[in-house]
């Protein structure tokens, strides 16, 4: 958890009475959403739909795929590893390349977050840019990662509760049902 202006019980409270929608990405852009708390879509049709109907308060949980830019992992698992608030979104055609891993004006569809939880060991996690983590190595992104990515709900344990999440898609709207289940999952991650 981090940056958070509401409390874990009121934000659960919150979040029962909401739509809940699934963003997926790397591990990688994670660590940039835990840094700048933003996340950005690359412009299709679909997201640009998605991205549309995007309010403030929207909720969102977040999906850590596997590895984009970096090699793959059998260490670093796939799931559910933090949830967020929506502040607001701004569209950035023009964004300057920030010294990550995807090319300049890659993502320009942005939202930010007014509150996040990680479910990882984000005390172990330095906030600073990737670009800086970059001059630093991969072995020192990939110990990130590894802390970003503990706790998670894995698929295994959406399964046995009944509420798998698509993998499929940058952004896609969880149901009703399954979000009521997934949050009971995810209260007891909430710190």
């Amino acid at each position: 958890m981090f940056g958070n202006n509401i409390d874990r019980d009121k934000f659960l409270e919150y979040a029962y009475t909401k739509d809940i929608m699934k963003i997926t990405g790397p591990p990688c852009d994670w660590l940039k959403t835990y840094n700048l708390k933003s996340w950005g879509f690359r412009r299709y049709d679909k997201t640009e739909r998605a991205y549309a109907s995007f309010k403030k308060g929207d909720i969102f949980v977040f999906h850590s795929m596997k590895q984009e830019y970096l090699p793959a992992d059998p260490g670093v698992k796939t799931g559910i590893i933090g949830i967020g608030i929506l502040s607001c979104k701004k569209i950035i055609d023009n964004e300057p390349y920030d010294g990550a891993f995807t090319p300049e004006g890659y993502r320009p569809l942005k939202i930010y977050f007014s509150d996040v939880w990680f479910f990882g060991d984000t005390d172990k996690i330095i906030n600073e840019s990737i670009a800086e983590k970059k001059k630093k190595g991969i072995g020192y992104i990939m110990k990130d990662i590894y802390n970003l990515t503990k706790n998670i709900i894995s698929f295994s344990e959406m399964r046995e509760n009944d509420c798998v999440i698509s993998t499929q898609g940058a952004v896609s709207k969880i149901s009703p049902e399954k979000s009521k289940r997934l949050l009971k999952l995810i209260a007891g991650r909430l710190h």
